[in-house]
Parts: C-alpha cells; sequence; structure tokens
C-alpha cells in the first residue's frame, strides 16, 4: 500500500508539473483577477491585483500541511500537538518570509522562501518541545518523527511552490547563451523564457523573451521527487534517514543552485541564503544527535488517509490556503487600471 500511494502521489504531481512548466511562462498566467477599490476622477478603478503566484504558493502550503497532517496521524500522534505545531510554524515561517528578503536583499515587497526555510528550521525542534512541556497534558511528539515529517512536507511544499516562481518570473536562471555548451545541449529545448514588463526576469534583469535556465523546473521537480524518497522512507518506519536525506538534499541543491540563478541574491559573492542552508543542516544534526533514534516501525497510512476527511483537518486546510492566498497573492508591487462600461443593446 505505501509503494502504491507514494507511486501514485508522485505520477499525479509529476505530471501535473510538465503541464504547468508548458503554460505558466506565458504572460497571461501572471494574474487571477482584479479587486477594484479606489475610483479616479476619470472614471477609472485602482485595482488589486491576485496572482497566480499566490494560488502555487497557498496550493502547495496546504499539501505540505495534508501530508504533514497525515504522516503525523499514522504515527499516531495528537492532533492538537500537530495543530499547535503547524499554527506555530506558520506565525514564525510567514512574516519571515518578508522580514528576511527586507535584511538580505534590501527589499520590503519580496518574499523569500529560502530565508523562512532556514528560520523554521531553526525553531521547529524549539517548538516541538515547547509544545511537549506546556501541553503534556494531551500527549508528546517524538521529535525525531515529528521533524522528518516537517521535512519531507517542506520537500513537497517547497518543489510545488517552484511553480509559483514561474509564474511570476522570480528565481530565474542565467541566460542559457552564458551557461556551458553540454548544460546548452541539455535544457536548451526546455528553456523558460518570459515575457511582459510585469515579470521580474523582465522588469529586474531585462531578460524580455530572453532564454535561461529554467531552474525554477529543475528545483521542482528534483523536490518532490526528494520528497517521494523522503515518503516512502517515513512509511517504512526510517524516520532518521527520511529526515536528514530529505533536509540534507533540498538545503545543499539550494546551496548549489544558487550559482545558476541570475536574479539578485545580496550583495556579496557567497550569498547570505547559501550560508544559512550550511547552518541549517549542521544545526539539525547537531540537535538531533541528542536523540536517541526512534525504533523502526512502519507507519499506518491507512489511518493517516482516513483522518485528512475529518472536518476539523478540512476546515483547517482551507483557512490556512486563504491567509496564505491574500497574504503571498495580493501584489504590492504591481496596479491595475480598469474602466467598466455598459452594453446598452443588450438591455
Amino acid at each position: 500500500m505505501n509503494t502504491v500511494f507514494v507511486l501514485a502521489l508522485g505520477a499525479c504531481l509529476l505530471a501535473f508539473q510538465a503541464w504547468m512548466f508548458k503554460v505558466l511562462t506565458k504572460e497571461r498566467w501572471q494574474f487571477l483577477a482584479t479587486i477594484p477599490f479606489k475610483k479616479n476622477e476619470d472614471g477609472e478603478w485602482v485595482g488589486l491585483n491576485l496572482t497566480y503566484y499566490g494560488v502555487f504558493t497557498a496550493t502547495s502550503l496546504a499539501i505540505g500541511v495534508l501530508l504533514f497532517v497525515m504522516m503525523m496521524e499514522s504515527v499516531s500522534n495528537s492532533l492538537i500537538l500537530t495543530a499547535v505545531v503547524i499554527a506555530l510554524l506558520l506565525a514564525i515561517c510567514l512574516p519571515s518570509a518578508r522580514l528576511v528578503a527586507r535584511i538580505v536583499e534590501g527589499k520590503s515587497h519580496t518574499f523569500t522562501i529560502g530565508g523562512a526555510t532556514f528560520v523554521g528550521i531553526i525553531a521547529a525542534p524549539l517548538l516541538i518541545e515547547g509544545a511537549n512541556t506546556l501541553l503534556a497534558d494531551y500527549g508528546e511528539l517524538s521529535l525525531i518523527p515529528t521533524m522528518a515529517a516537517i521535512s519531507v512536507a517542506y520537500s513537497f511544499g517547497e518543489g510545488l511552490g517552484r511553480l509559483a516562481c514561474v509564474s511570476f518570473g522570480c528565481c530565474y536562471g542565467k541566460r542559457m547563451d552564458e551557461l556551458p555548451q553540454w548544460v546548452q545541449k541539455v535544457f536548451g529545448p526546455m528553456s523558460f523564457s518570459f515575457s511582459g514588463e510585469t515579470r521580474k526576469a523582465c522588469y529586474a534583469s531585462e531578460l524580455n523573451g530572453v532564454q535561461v535556465l529554467p531552474i525554477q523546473a529543475i528545483t521542482s521537480v528534483l523536490y518532490v521527487m526528494c520528497g517521494l524518497i523522503g515518503l516512502m522512507t517515513f512509511l517504512e518506519g526510517y524516520y532518521f534517514f527520511a529526515l536528514m536525506f530529505t533536509l540534507v538534499f533540498t538545503q545543499f541543491w539550494r546551496l548549489y543552485s544558487e550559482t545558476l540563478r541570475a536574479d539578485h541574491r545580496g550583495d556579496s559573492k557567497i550569498s547570505p541564503y547559501q550560508i544559512m542552508t550550511v547552518v541549517a543542516v549542521i544545526y539539525t544534526a547537531v540537535f538531533m544527535s541528542f536523540y536517541p533514534a526512534p525504533e523502526a516501525a512502519k507507519a499506518d497510512l491507512a489511518a493517516g488517509l482516513s483522518f485528512l476527511w475529518s472536518p476539523e483537518v478540512i476546515l483547517g486546510v482551507q483557512a490556512i490556503w486563504l491567509l496564505s492566498f491574500f497574504y503571498t497573492g495580493a501584489s504590492t508591487v504591481t496596479s491595475s487600471n480598469l474602466r467598466f462600461q455598459l452594453h446598452r443593446d443588450r438591455i
């Protein structure tokens, strides 16, 4: 059952990614809707743009949360403690995505998943231990399985979240003509080309219509595949391996992939985000060394899946989706002008 579930999940996600990679670079896939909120003297309305960046960010977060809850329930953890850990991580990581970008890049209207990830990795074990101490009446979360579930869910979340970067044209790769010949041969047919003055690759680096390395797609596929391996090993009871494999793979790929990107990553040769990845891996390895590895015991996948149909999980994930969508999808770097008219011949 574990193998069938992981293979089916992987097939669905990879097929969805392949479709999205083909369409998201098109200009129409940046904005989902516009809400008019202020009328000018000339009769036009100023609009608030809601982006597909927000849709994919919220959806990837919701999928990550669902997988985390499923894994936690499959090893018989308390829903209250699981919900507390989710709430605390979101309360810390969502603001950090903007705060770290402001500190590192000097920009107050952008997000950094790398910065939010670093803050989350540092905070997670402390939050778990704090929840165990303050809510001891509701049970106890085993640290290594819980961290493993967080790391596996993160792999899926960040992997699918890269679709948001394709839609907005951010986190873009270097020009194909600047890369070695073998890279051009392998990735040339899959290269991205962004168009539209509101795409970040176009307005920040003047790459309108230029073929660039599809680093977002590469990262997206690698992270989802990493998550699938981590999920399989978690379900089979190898929690420490699931934790360290997904953590080391995702963070060291981030370390390397920074060298393939063309967007601004800070003013130093080695970006602060690269330093964060190394610190995060070392910190987790040292922290986990103080805790005995739990015995290998298969998780109960059926129990985890059946629990996802409970009303509290469904409503909670919907609330998380809406919060994330409006937080990340309400664009503050673009605006729009709207004019409404009446079709008098249809009255």
